[in-house]
């Protein structure tokens, strides 16, 4: 059965401005997002507790990114709602356990009696594949990414077309307006983002607003750079890749970072570190069995399509179902495949989907190239 397009909400303006665009337009979604901010905890943590360090988070993300702050105050105003508030739904280091163990033993959040974690469960997902140069039919670079989270999700997934002061125009999917998972902008810079378990979560900016950070970058240095922020809470691994072809995979966590350089015109990851400099940041090697299945199973259909690859042939990769239902295509009970995205960043060209691949429409969406004698 044929998907639904994700909706586009075009916003223009300063960063002040286009929050609260996204505010007014998203504020019914975003008002019960923020309503249900109490309704999971991890275990002996109050939401008092919560704000009492989102605000540490917020001292630091003034310091680093005043600009999406002022983004953010924007989207509290149009949507009429406390800013503290908004700021916290956008820290979600906040909701694992492990931020909470880290900060010493005066804090009350415990394991349970069975040693594992206590609290709401953390729903992961996210597979990516890569493809350029002769791996491809034509030569041109491709990322495709699948997004796994809670299928209630679904339908408050939007794209967010944003031209926010003199940065790049981007494109990029969200769930509610508040933070981005994966997109592109028109300076040819593609972000796709994979969760991981970081075992070192401090205070600090939320790995959501580096993210925002990385579809703001001009060249792929700066978007770099965003994955390397010394002030970070924690980290995704982001895949990001730019019109030149140039492709990484940045698999960090709150204080360390290995930029994965693309290994023979091919890249895949999913949700576990890859590197042995990284894997013991890994904070439950227990939970890994799903992406590593995953992440393999990416890299022989990568490896048996070579030289055959497109966003055609995507669009059926994508749909892959071995190991099912936590497949690359996953249709799990807490976490589903909510959309999928392939871009071609040197013709700043994308196509998006929202709900399983298998049963996906895509549409395409093309953004204006941005150059730097327009800056």
């Amino acid at each position: 059965m044929a998907t639904e397009p994700i909706p586009v909400i075009a916003v223009r303006g300063s960063h002040q401005e286009v929050g609260r665009q996204i505010g007014e337009e998203l504020r019914p979604t975003l008002q019960r997002m923020v309503a249900a901010l109490g309704a999971e905890l991890p275990a002996g943590v109050t939401l008092d507790d919560m704000r009492q360090q989102g605000r540490i988070y917020l001292a630091h993300t003034r310091d680093v990114y005043p600009r999406y702050v002022r983004e953010l105050e924007g989207i509290a105003e149009g949507a009429n709602l406390p800013f503290e508030d908004v700021f916290l739904e956008l820290c979600e280091e906040l909701w694992e356990e492990t931020a909470w163990r880290n900060l010493g033993s005066g804090w009350r959040a415990v394991a349970r009696h069975d040693g594992q974690p206590a609290g709401p469960a953390r729903v992961k997902g996210c597979s990516d594949m890569v493809a350029r140069g002769q791996a491809t039919a034509d030569g041109s670079t491709l990322v495709a990414h699948t997004n796994d989270l809670g299928p209630e999700v679904e339908d408050d997934l939007v794209l967010l077309k944003v031209q926010a002061g003199d940065e790049p125009e981007f494109l990029a999917c969200s769930v509610g307006g508040l933070g981005y998972s994966a997109g592109f902008n028109a300076a040819g810079i593609v972000m796709s983002g994979n969760q991981l378990s970081n075992s070192d979560i401090r205070p600090g900016v939320p790995r959501l607003l580096a993210v925002r950070a990385i579809l703001a970058a001009r060249r792929l240095e700066e978007a770099m750079a965003a994955c390397l922020l010394p002030r970070r809470a924690s980290n995704y691994n982001n895949v990001i890749a730019d019109a030149d072809g140039e492709v990484y995979s940045m698999e960090g966590s709150a204080t360390d970072c290995e930029p994965i350089y693309i290994d023979g015109d091919l890249l895949a990851h999913a949700n576990h570190y890859a590197s042995s400099a990284m894997r013991h940041f890994e904070a439950d090697r227990n939970d890994i069995a799903g992406s590593v299945i995953r992440h393999n199973r990416a890299m022989r259909l990568l490896r048996e399509n070579y030289g055959r690859l497109s966003p055609e042939l995507f669009r059926t990769l994508l749909a892959d179902h071995a190991n099912y239902p936590g497949s690359i295509c996953k249709h799990g009970i807490d976490s589903v495949t909510v959309f999928s995205m392939i871009v071609n960043p040197e013709e700043r060209r994308a196509w998006f989907a929202r709900g399983r691949p298998c049963q996906a429409t895509y549409a395409e969406h093309v953004l204006e190239p941005w150059t730097w004698d327009r800056a």
